[in-house]
């Protein structure tokens, strides 16, 4: 009796340093708060990819639905923007190589500006037209204060899905694209939010994009929606369900998977992506059959090729201890010691 009631005191003096430590730096976070992540600033940008083989098999190919009343009109077509039709989406067929490029420019100490354009390569949008190369463009502002996009006539699109501040982390329920914005181009949706944030994904595997390999622990964000009406004459409507991979130390997106909506995405037209990284995905197919997926695992989806962010070096072949992940470990301690003492309450 006396050895138990010892060690429920050392748990309780255990919790109670924990708390001394951990105080101070919330303390410090409650004062300054920053919402930016550390490498944000003018000229920062971000690349991502989805390519295709050099020669590509019968059936690979990526399918993109767009919304024609969002379609930025620079670089579209005239044989295509003739013949939209604003009441359902428009399917295009990408079989070449896809590049999403983030881009921070113009930042005050309130706001920013990030462009954001696609290229797509061998798009079909029509039987027999075939457009070699498409670029869609837009740039949107990022209120800083609130880290929302919004349009230059004041309507909130979303919160940044490319990155985000690893102090600030997304939380379920959040608005991955706000319904006002929804609603002001005619798109009928259920509400689009986030349903799972965790650090399991792939908790043991390293993960190969066309930028460089990442170690685990990653931020897993998972978004939903029940239905999004592509045909308001019909009705017709598909799910949406938005993947996302983050990189825990600097909070730039690693990779996605499933990746329908995001505001970036959305504001160029944008509202279902069908679409592999048919190059990663060959390589993962081989991984499989050799029996190493168990270890590792290649980016399928919408990928890391470029960036001028400082990333953490991984050549050690263990992830690094950077203060967030200290703050991760000792959060996970703290709800073991907190799991600890609830159990030992209950057996008394």
């Amino acid at each position: 009796m006396i050895s138990e009631g010892n060690s429920v005191r050392r748990a309780v003096l255990f919790f109670l340093i924990l708390f001394l430590v951990v105080s101070p730096f919330s303390g410090a976070q409650s004062i300054e708060k920053p919402k930016t992540p550390s490498w944000f600033r003018d000229g920062t940008y971000l690349v991502y990819t989805m390519m295709m083989p050099t020669n590509p098999k019968k059936g690979e190919v990526n399918v993109i639905e767009v919304w024609p009343r969002l379609l930025p009109p620079q670089g579209i077509p005239k044989s295509i923007i003739e013949d939209l039709d604003n009441s359902s989406t428009v399917t295009l067929l990408v079989s070449g190589d896809m590049y999403l490029t983030i881009k921070i420019v113009n930042t005050t100490s309130d706001t920013a500006y990030v462009q954001i354009e696609l290229e797509l390569n061998n798009v079909s949008a029509k039987q027999g037209i075939i457009i070699p190369r498409l670029s869609l463009k837009k740039t949107l502002l990022l209120n800083l204060t609130e880290m929302l996009y919004y349009e230059e006539d004041g309507t909130p699109i979303g919160s940044p899905m490319f990155f985000v501040n690893p102090l600030h982390l997304p939380k379920e329920d959040d608005y991955i694209v706000v319904p006002a914005f929804l609603k002001k181009y005619g798109l009928i949706s259920d509400r689009i939010t986030i349903k799972n944030v965790s650090y399991t994904w792939m908790e043991n595997r390293v993960l190969h994009t066309h930028y460089k390999d990442f170690m685990p622990p990653y931020l897993y964000v998972e978004g939903r929606g029940l239905y999004l009406v592509y045909n308001r004459q019909t009705g017709g409507s598909f799910d949406i369900v938005t993947q996302l991979v983050y990189d825990i130390d600097t909070g730039i997106l690693i990779t996605t998977g499933l990746c329908d909506i995001t505001p970036e995405l959305v504001s160029l037209g944008i509202v279902k992506v069908i679409a592999l990284d048919r190059v990663n995905s060959r390589k993962l197919y081989k991984l499989i059959d050799e029996g190493k997926a168990d270890k590792e695992w290649y980016a399928q989806g919408f990928n890391l090729y470029d960036t001028n962010v400082k990333l953490p070096d991984y050549g050690s072949g263990r992830s690094p201890s950077t203060p967030v992940k200290y703050f991760f470990v000792l959060s996970l301690v703290v709800l073991a010691m907190t799991a600890l003492w609830t159990e030992r309450r209950w057996k008394r």
